[in-house]
């Protein structure tokens, strides 16, 4: 049993009325950032959100704790910013528009849940579709309402609460990404890359082409009703890819930590690899990084391990056979020959040297921490977990 912060996200349904003071209030918090943000730049003291309800009066006809809520936000912001143990250093902040996602914040004591219905200070109840079940005992935090740029409006609450480890299955498996099948593991399965991006670009790309000739195309210009209605199937397009992508990342990740104790994976450099051009819209269309943090979480939650090898380890190069490293191994080399006779399709020669690598490490990993608290179970064998002959 593990205490966990997780969010349930819910589609909602407001009415017009309701439609006009959430665009007030995203307006509203929006604008406390956007002058937070320009004090910042101009290095001046921050102003309280008390502060600019005097000097700005029509702040007041929207909840004072969304407004708290973006305050403590730009703190924070300020706090990382500024932090001098911080790893990857923060640029600086941004201006938020009115033609991106929208959001606020409200804290536990603002909002409840009434059957089919979410009642929001200053909002109102709003209907609302719980197409999953938040547990008894879980404890309210907050709610994030948002708003994307398709016109959808969700709400995301975010609770405590305890979750149950997955059964222990003594197995464990190792995993080499790559761009033309998403995945392989070592035991030969292999996940073929969906592209979702790829197959919708050339759709997206013509609606695109349609929108530059509309009047509104151009900066400064009044959007016309055609440029506005283009737009937004243009929207809904990336939506669709963005729900699918989701979807399929969830299921792939789900699977893995219901199956395997210890999962082996390569910690790539995606940011880096971004850096090629000729890659980046595959990389980002394959969403590394998404994975594998979807797969942190997952794997945290409820009683996994998941070993990250050192991207500097050459699993693809490596024999798994006798060890050899084959330094002129190329990029079109899709089988990986051995001169000890080993022969071997490369990505699963290389999931096989990161799952025998991961699960060793995890082994060191698992003793090291049992000499300190004894709470933890030894693993199985190497030989039983690889299940490799």
């Amino acid at each position: 049993m593990k205490t966990i912060n997780k969010a349930y996200k819910f589609r909602i349904y407001p009415t017009n009325n309701q439609r006009l003071k959430l665009s007030k209030t995203f307006g509203c918090v929006r604008f406390l950032w956007n002058q937070e943000v320009n004090l910042f730049n101009e290095k001046k003291d921050s102003k309280s959100y008390k502060e600019l309800k005097v000097e700005y009066p029509w702040l007041s006809e929207v909840s004072a704790s969304s407004l708290q809520q973006k305050e403590m936000d730009f703190k924070d912001f300020k706090n990382q910013f500024f932090s001098k143990t911080r790893k990857k250093k923060l640029g600086r902040p941004r201006f938020h528009s009115r033609r991106d996602k929208q959001s606020y914040r409200l804290p536990n004591q603002k909002f409840y849940l009434i059957e089919n219905k979410i009642q929001l200070e200053k909002i109102g109840k709003i209907k609302i579709v719980l197409d999953r079940i938040i547990p008894e005992d879980a404890k309210f935090l907050s709610v994030t309402v948002s708003k994307n740029r398709t016109n959808q409006y969700f709400v995301s609450i975010s609770v405590e609460q305890q979750v149950l480890s997955k059964e222990k299955t003594n197995k464990s498996i190792g995993i080499d990404v790559g761009l033309k099948n998403f995945l392989t593991t070592s035991n030969g399965d292999v996940i073929d890359n969906p592209k979702y991006f790829s197959e919708n670009q050339a759709k997206i790309g013509k609606l695109q082409r349609h929108l530059s000739r509309k009047r509104g195309s151009r900066k400064g210009e009044i959007k016309s009703s055609r440029w506005l209605k283009l737009n937004q199937r243009i929207n809904m397009l990336h939506l669709k890819v963005f729900n699918c992508r989701n979807n399929f990342l969830h299921n792939v990740s789900t699977s893995l930590v219901n199956n395997y104790d210890v999962i082996c994976i390569e910690d790539l450099n995606t940011s880096g690899l971004l850096k090629n051009h000729r890659l980046a819209k595959s990389i980002q269309d394959v969403s590394w990084s998404q994975f594998f943090s979807i797969l942190k979480y997952k794997c945290d939650w409820y009683g996994k391990d998941l070993v990250m090898v050192n991207r500097f380890y050459p699993s693809s190069k490596t024999c798994f056979s006798c060890g050899n490293i084959k330094e002129n191994l190329k990029l079109e080399d899709r089988t990986y020959t051995c001169n000890c006779g080993y022969v071997c399709d490369r990505d699963l020669n290389a999931a096989k040297n990161i799952l025998a690598f991961g699960v060793t490490e995890a082994q060191r990993m698992s003793s090291s921490a049992t000499d300190k608290d004894q709470s933890r179970s030894n693993y199985v064998e190497t030989s039983t977990l690889i299940g490799i002959e």
